[in-house]
């Protein structure tokens, strides 16, 4: 059974409806309703992977309250295995509401991290007596994990690749500080140690572009949106296009990007088609409910692949 660990920020989600555009300060505007829901990097590959069918195992941090209970409540009947969920005693579980734009569908987001803030190597390492042999270990929302930027991280990472393996894949997410010098050159440190990097197109550009795109052992794919992704590898470029959809809204995207191309290497499927799952995954599950009721399944992401090789 090839497991997959995700590795990450774990929160709860208050996703506020449409608004065209920012209140001013001092006013008040109304939105058309909102949603709650298990939210982070890690909540969300999770779960994506989880409803795809992977046996999924969650490593994270949430606090000794309600919320907490809730979300381990939520990954259980999921089927996620929350083994590895830590519950901090002195935190509050993490928070994010996530603001879109009516028209442009993007998103912002403001976080307090609580909990979060707690994940540490002493959590990753707590992870290597469960790896085997072709398990996954995806490790997402770096900058939201402020305990795990330390130098130890790397050494940490070189033991799992030393003892097991298995196959490592990043996802740094975007820097609330920004991308000086000293932040490009503390990712690039990492990149090397994984065998795939999974950056969005902005982050990519904001760490130097082809300067890191073969960092990686077996190279960077870079997730574009709505215009698909790209992958860079010592063999070449390839370019995948994801399909047209109406989207719901746009939170969780990258993530259930990273779950879809980790369900297609554990089936085995060569690159080109784990890049058309990862784009049709992510497209499809933020065309669905904002409560994330129906995100896809393995047979129906199946289904889809079918019908497309026949047309």
């Amino acid at each position: 059974m090839r497991k997959v660990f995700v590795v990450g920020n774990i929160s709860l989600d208050l996703v506020l409806g449409r608004i065209p555009e920012y209140p001013e300060w001092g006013t008040e505007a109304l939105i058309p309703g909102y949603t709650m829901r298990p939210g982070g990097a890690a909540s969300n590959a999770a779960l994506c992977l989880a409803r795809l069918g992977v046996p999924t195992f969650v490593v994270g941090t949430v606090g000794k309250d309600e919320l907490g209970e809730e979300i381990r409540l939520h990954f259980e009947r999921f089927g996620i295995h929350t083994d590895f969920l830590f519950v901090i005693p002195e935190k509050q579980t993490g928070l994010s509401v996530g603001i879109t734009n009516s028209r442009t569908k993007e998103r912002s987001f403001l976080t307090d991290l609580g909990a979060q803030e707690s994940l540490s190597c002493e959590h990753i390492e707590s992870v290597i007596p469960a790896l085997e042999g072709e398990d996954f270990v995806l490790l997402c929302g770096y900058f939201l994990s402020p305990r795990l930027r330390t130098p130890k991280l790397s050494s940490v990472l070189q033991d799992v690749r030393q003892r097991k393996e298995v196959c490592l894949l990043f996802d740094t997410g975007w820097p609330t500080e920004g991308w000086r010098e000293e932040i490009k050159q503390e990712v690039r440190s990492l990149v090397p140690l994984f065998d795939y990097f999974l950056p969005n197109e902005k982050e990519f550009e904001g760490l130097g572009g082809t300067e890191v795109a073969l960092l990686p052992r077996r190279g960077t794919i870079v997730k574009k949106g709505e215009k698909g992704c790209e992958a860079h590898t010592p063999l070449g470029m390839i370019a995948r296009a994801t399909i047209a959809v109406e989207v719901q809204d746009t939170i969780g995207a990258g993530d259930y990007f990273n779950a879809g191309f980790i369900f297609a290497l554990r089936e085995g499927y060569p690159l080109s088609l784990s890049l058309q799952c990862a784009n049709f995954v992510a497209s499809l599950n933020i065309a669905s409910s904002p409560k994330r009721d129906g995100l896809l399944t393995g047979k129906e992401l199946q289904e889809i692949l079918l019908r497309r090789d026949r047309i």
